[in-house]
């Protein structure tokens, strides 16, 4: 499964992986770096009774350590957002916030280091693209 998420023409075909936490856990860090890193892709846990949505990288508890903490993406749980918007029946919500994380990232991007853009940049940058 690793092996064809690095072939763009497989990964494509892709929808819906069923596997054990463990399992899971790994092969979503290898598919949120091909898109930028964990730091970009939210999580989702649905059921037939409850859904759970999260940031895929936790709470950069690393970063706090090193006094980093400024320069944690949120885009992760940003993400989730996204996610729990479309499972609540928002999906033109959920596309606008997707279109704004998106040009954000671009425009205003956290690079997890002091010569990035810091949290409270991305999210001033969030809130003029939702305007």
């Amino acid at each position: 499964m690793s092996a064809n998420l690095l072939k763009p023409n497989m990964r494509s075909q892709l929808q819906v992986f069923v596997m054990p936490n463990l399992y899971g856990d790994i092969l979503t860090d290898e598919a949120a770096q091909i898109q930028g890193g964990v730091g970009t892709a939210g999580s989702a846990n649905t059921g037939d009774h409850y859904a759970m949505f999260e940031a895929i990288h936790g709470s950069a508890p690393r970063m706090i350590a090193r006094g980093m903490g400024d320069y944690a993406n949120p885009e992760s749980i940003l993400r989730a957002a996204v996610m729990l918007l479309r499972h609540i029946g928002l999906p033109e919500k959920a596309d606008k916030l997707d279109a704004a994380i998106t040009a954000t990232a671009i425009h205003a991007p956290i690079t997890g280091t002091k010569e990035g853009n810091t949290c409270q940049g991305f999210g001033d940058a969030l809130v003029k693209a939702l305007q």
